[in-house]
C-alpha cells in the first residue's frame, strides 16, 4: 500500500512539505477527509512559497 510506504519515510522527510502533501493526497483518495485536512495543514505550514501554499490550500478546500 502506498500510504504505508510513505509513512515509513516520516523520520527522514517530516520537515519537507511535499511529504505531507503526498500523504494528504493519499488519505484523500482513501476517503479519510478529516485526516487529509490535518496533513494538508502541515504541508501548508511547511510550504516554501506562495504558489505552493495556494495550491495546497485549494486542494484542502476541495475536501468534503
Amino acid at each position: 500500500m502506498a500510504l504505508a510506504a510513505i509513512d515509513r519515510l516520516e523520520d527522514k522527510l517530516a520537515g519537507y512539505h511535499a511529504y505531507h502533501a503526498t500523504r494528504a493526497d493519499l488519505l484523500r483518495r482513501l476517503g479519510h477527509s478529516q485526516q487529509s485536512r490535518a496533513v494538508y495543514d502541515k504541508a501548508i505550514e511547511l510550504a516554501g512559497n506562495t504558489g505552493e501554499t495556494a495550491y495546497l490550500t485549494r486542494r484542502r478546500g476541495q475536501l468534503r
